[in-house]
Parts: C-alpha cells; structure tokens; sequence
C-alpha cells in the first residue's frame, strides 16, 4: 500500500540477477519500455539512461557487456501503478524476466540503451537449425518438449489439440519450426517470461472486454484508425487434399459471416494441406480464412498508463462509425519516464465474428 495522501505516480522496479538496482539507476534514468506482443514475437524490455558524465560509458557498460557475455545477465522489471485510485492501492504490472541482448550508447545528448528479450537469443531455440523427424505427437506435446528442452516451461490454452503421425523438421530452428506449425493449425504462439504459450485467439476474442473506448470519451490521448490491404479480405476459404494412393480428393470450405454468392468481387483462398477427413479440411480452412482476415480494421490508442491491458484482452470501441466493435489487443507497449509519466499505447484488430 502507498500513501493515500501522496499524489498518482508510476514507479519501475529493476532486478538485473535478482539484485534491486532501482535506486542506483533512478538518478539516470529517463524511461523503462515494456513491449508485449500478442504473437510470433518475443516480448522486450528497453532502458534509456542519461550519460552526461559518461558513468556507463567508461565503467558501468563494459563490465556489462562482459558479465552478459559470461552470465547471460537477466533482468526482471515490474511497473508499479501507486495511488491512482486512491485509498493507496497499489496495482502491479509484472514485465517477466529478460536476458540482455544489446547494449548502446549515442549521443548528443550522451545516452545509453540497454535492451532485453524474453526469448534469449543466447539459447539453442533461436540459433540452432535441426534435423528431427517428429511422429505420433500432439502439436502441446512438441511444443512441451521444445521448451523444456531450451529452459522453458510451457502453457497450452486451445481446447483444440493437433495430432501428427510424422513431421519433419528441417535445417530449422526449434522456435520456426513451432511456429509454423501453429500457423499451420491457427494456433498463436508468444514468448514471455521464460515460457512459451500457446492459445487459440477465437477463444481470447470471446472473453469479456476490459475496457470501452467511446469516441470522446476522454480515456485516450491519441488514435489511429486504419484499413488493411485490398488482397487482406477473402470471402472464403477451400482446403484440400488428394491421398497420394486412391486420388481421393478431401476438401473443406469455410466462409465469412456475410458471405454472398451473387457478389462478383468475391475472393477465395486456397490451401492445400494434408487432412484425414473433411470436418479437419473445413476446421482448418476456417482457421487459416481468421488468419488472412483478421488485420482487415485496425486501431491504435495511446492511453493513460493502465496495467490491465497487455496482449489478448479485448475492448469495445462505440462511436467510431465503421470502426465500431470489439477488438483485440494485438501489442501493448507500456513505458514510464522521467518526463511524462506513465503511458500505454495499444495497437488492436477488430475480433472476427462468424468464423
């Protein structure tokens, strides 16, 4: 609990090897960037430092830069929202655990850059092409054996589990080869501290909205609003098959809510992939006609700091005209600095009814 009679304010704490460094770096410090992204990229941590007396510079950065190389320093940030509700109640918005991966200095005005990864580049997950034929696994099964096998713990949260006689990974690495096979099966996979999740948007976009973001309404400081590509929105989607042995040709076709035979700008995506039967061609087919046609509406909106959005939730947007609906959150990128506080900017696509 804070001091209910202290104003509003933000504070960062920063471990680097589970040593609290908060009150040496404050002095320099000028902002603390927590991005989390929603999928197929790891989350990442930035540090800006002022330099006018070139402390990091001439001693702190090369020890280091030395200690990363030997320790594979880690570094764990939470964000501490105090009193903006009053009543001295605290809310936290833990970042997870990151390894160093770059460290920068420029100037003028003479700064340094310190930025972390939630997926270490230093491990074989991100660096090591691999040969190994994988048969008779469900895609949770591989994707807990690829991560334990690089230190990793791993969640699954799709009610759907594929199962594969045999896949083959080639000359791949261990985090492509998993994610292609997610985007294979509609699954989208993240990395955040030290684990890998794996989860299934449908079932993220049907939870309840977090927030309402009314037009006006005073919740936002900026927003964009944007439209995707004309090659971005398909009517439907056809998977097939044919069995290499009788010819048979299995097929599955999934189409949008609003699909229109008569409409002459219809646009069909085709898939070919292997499948066993056509409930598996058209589930397929769905999931890959959601991956094609989710960026479609897109929005941004740079928020007053709030903890409670972070990748996956959702929220409402009313009174944006053919923007209105419920959205996804796609990346949240939380900071706080020295100069304006605390802020969140959130980048969204519109749910996708109907698939």
């Amino acid at each position: 609990m804070s001091n209910e009679n202290l104003a509003r304010r933000t504070r960062p704490i920063i471990e680097f090897d589970g040593v609290d460094i908060t009150s040496a770096i404050l002095p320099y410090l000028l902002s603390v960037t927590y991005t989390d992204n929603e999928e197929y990229e790891a989350d990442d941590l930035t540090i800006k430092l002022q330099d006018r007396e070139s402390l990091w510079l001439e001693d702190w950065l090369e020890q280091a830069i030395k200690g990363a190389a030997a320790s594979k320093l880690k570094i764990r940030c939470t964000f501490i929202r105090e009193n903006w509700t009053g009543g001295g109640a605290d809310e936290p918005l833990p970042c997870g655990e990151f390894e160093l991966c770059s460290v920068k200095a420029s100037g003028p005005p003479a700064t340094v850059t310190i930025k972390a990864t939630s997926l270490p580049f230093s491990g074989q997950m991100r660096r090591d092409k691999k040969n190994k034929a994988w048969e008779s696994y469900t895609l949770s099964g591989i994707a807990d054996e690829l991560a334990g096998s690089n230190g990793l713990s791993c969640m699954y949260e799709a009610s759907t589990d594929p199962f594969y006689k045999r896949r083959e990974q080639s000359k791949t690495t261990d985090i492509d080869f998993l994610i292609d096979l997610c985007k294979d099966a509609g699954i989208s996979l993240k990395a955040t501290d030290g684990m890998l999740v794996l989860f299934d948007q449908k079932e993220y976009e049907a939870r309840p909205h977090v927030l309402t973001i009314r037009r006006g309404n005073g919740v936002y400081t900026q927003y964009a609003l944007n439209t995707g590509a004309a090659d971005s929105q398909y009517s439907s989607c056809r998977v097939r098959y044919a069995e290499p042995k009788t010819g048979k040709c299995i097929q599955g076709i999934a189409k949008t809510e609003d699909y229109n035979e008569d409409e002459a700008t219809n646009q069909q995506l085709e898939i070919h992939a292997k499948v066993e039967s056509g409930a598996e061609a058209k589930a397929l087919a769905e999931k890959n006609l959601r991956l094609h046609n989710k960026f479609n509406r897109t929005a941004s909106f740079t928020l007053p700091g709030n903890p409670y959005l972070v990748s996956g939730v959702t929220v409402l947007l009313e009174n944006w005209g053919g923007w209105n609906g419920k959205y996804i959150t796609r990346k949240a990128v939380h900071t706080v600095s020295s100069s304006g506080g605390y802020t969140t900017k959130i980048e969204l696509r519109r749910v996708l009814a109907g698939y």
